[in-house]
């Protein structure tokens, strides 16, 4: 990321110790720079056709011309070319001139200037410029300082590659910071479209797909956990077991389409019946199951009778239900199976009556007693 609130040269670390330190390391004295200043007039004087015999040579290909792309960019460029190839004469290479080399390889890695574009084209600048040196030099004598003069133009080369390629490699840095960035953001967005996905799928495999209520392989998972909690707070707990009276005559009479409404119709009337805190199930067939956390045999009871009256205003064919409760805690408590088995042993009971009179009929007992 970068910061707003730094040149290039701070977010480089680039400092005035560093560009004399750079300086060193090429030999880049400031005699060198002397040779460059004194020799400005000269090549001001042909810098027209230095940048012309450059411009001539970079786009024959392809790659050059397309860049550039039409007339007025062309004329931007001759400009700027010019202005360069005059600051690079100037005998001051202090931070503000660092700062523009900076900016060069910043808009070329912007544009598309690929760096081994970059290089053939500032080879190209070179070979210009000593060419011109070299027609100077036929009417000088002094060979001296004419070498002097084309070994200042390669140190000054080389001084400005340096920071243009230093900006190019920063650049491809970041893009590969913000490439792992974006990689990172989208794994970490898949991961928890897996993770959603892999918890929808285990929501799923443990619903009933007709009545929308817990399946039997939720039940031993809910009432497992809900025992453990129970006795762990020395909370009571009850669990209704109810079969519906009728169903078989419905599915026999009038098709397993209709058996499958009045199904999909009491588990409605269950969820409309019980409080947010309980967990109802379709145990399998015509049998469900209620776990009702933190209550009573007595709450238990006004949850069946608001059952009941729930059932008797939606009429539901003649269908009616039988229910058995088993409650344990804060005192006694039982495992998964012995609390199921009590529940079903009351249903039965329960189920035992409808042998006299139809109806809906509930019995309970409280474990331990």
């Amino acid at each position: 990321m970068h910061n707003l609130n730094q040149t290039l040269a701070e977010q480089l670390n680039i400092s005035k110790q560093e560009i004399e330190k750079r300086k060193s390391f090429l030999d880049f004295t400031k005699k060198d720079e002397e040779i460059l200043l004194a020799y400005k007039p000269i090549i001001a004087k042909h810098c027209n056709g230095i940048v012309k015999n450059f411009y001539d040579f970079m786009t024959q290909y392809t790659e050059v011309s397309t860049i550039i792309g039409d007339a007025e960019t062309m004329r931007r460029l001759y400009s700027a070319m010019n202005r360069y190839v005059l600051e690079l004469f100037d005998g001051h290479y202090d931070k503000d001139y660092v700062s523009k080399r900076l900016r060069i390889g910043l808009v070329h890695q912007r544009i598309g200037v690929s760096s081994d574009l970059y290089l053939s084209a500032i080879y190209r600048l070179q070979l210009n410029l000593h060419n011109t040196v070299a027609m100077y030099e036929m009417g000088n004598k002094d060979y001296m300082d004419m070498f002097s003069l084309r070994q200042a133009i390669n140190k000054i080369i080389m001084f400005d590659i340096q920071f243009v390629l230093e900006t190019y490699y920063s650049g491809l840095v970041n893009q590969v910071e913000a490439a792992k960035s974006e990689l990172k953001t989208y794994a970490d967005s898949l991961e928890k479209k897996v993770e959603d996905r892999t918890r929808e799928l285990e929501e799923l495999s443990m619903r009933d797909m007709l009545t929308g209520l817990y399946n039997q392989r939720a039940f031993f998972e809910y009432l497992r956990k809900e025992i453990s909690n129970a006795e762990r707070y020395r909370e009571s707990l009850v669990l209704c077991y109810l079969d519906l009276n009728g169903f078989k005559a419905i599915n026999d009479k009038k098709g397993h389409q209709e058996g499958d409404n009045v199904l999909i119709t009491t588990g409605k009337l269950i969820k409309d019946s019980m409080r947010e805190s309980d967990i109802a199930f379709r145990y399998g067939g015509d049998e469900f199951a209620l776990i009702l956390p933190h209550s009573t045999l007595e709450e238990a009871d006004v949850f069946a009778k608001r059952l009941i009256k729930n059932f008797r205003v939606d009429e539901m064919q003649g269908v009616s239900f039988s229910m058995g409760i088993a409650a344990i805690g804060p005192d006694v408590y039982v495992d998964a199976e012995a609390l199921l088995s009590a529940a079903d042993k009351e249903m039965y009971s329960a189920k035992a009556k409808t042998k006299k009179r139809r109806g809906f009929y509930v019995s309970s007992v409280y474990v331990g007693d």
